[in-house]
């Protein structure tokens, strides 16, 4: 009986770890974003790559936006994977987290306005009090951006979502 016992036990554990080992999900380490939950947004029409750097067929057009799928670090410059080896140069757009919001702006003056790059833009800015309509979200330089307009973005320190 004691030897039955010790056999099941063995093959119940065999069984359980075998199923756990069956659910383990792998994760690329190298790159830092989740599969699918940011997307690049193509700034300027560009050819992409393949993960060996070779020319592929595909152009992604200026304006287009794209789910991605990695991102990777070859030398000094960022690429993220969109598809099964189609791959983007970070220089040809921005990455943003897709995120519908209204905003309303609550700083006592007009709220700049800034482009994908952090650039001030210098003849436009948003009235106080003034709400609108935004899609995406951008990091830069350690602050959080709501996309107000094609390129337009607004500091979260000038807005509040409602």
């Amino acid at each position: 009986m004691k030897k039955v016992m010790t056999y099941l036990s063995i093959s119940m554990g065999l069984l359980f770890g075998l199923s756990t080992l069956a659910n383990v999900t792998t994760v690329k380490a190298d790159s830092v974003l989740p599969a699918g939950r940011y997307a690049f947004a193509v700034t300027r029409t560009t050819e992409t790559t393949d993960q060996k750097g070779d020319l592929t067929s595909t152009v992604l057009p200026k304006g287009s936006s794209w789910l991605i799928n990695t991102e990777y670090d070859k030398g000094d410059q960022t690429f993220f994977q969109l598809a099964p080896n189609v791959v983007v140069n970070l220089y040809a757009g921005y990455v943003y987290t897709p995120k519908v919001q209204d905003v309303k702006v609550i700083s006592k003056g007009p709220a700049s306005l800034y482009d994908h790059n952090g650039q001030l833009i210098t003849d436009r800015a948003l009235a106080p009090g003034s709400e609108w309509y935004s899609d995406r979200v951008i990091f830069l330089d350690h602050e959080t951006y709501y996309r107000v307009a094609t390129d337009e973005f607004v500091s979260i320190g000038n807005v509040e979502e409602y």
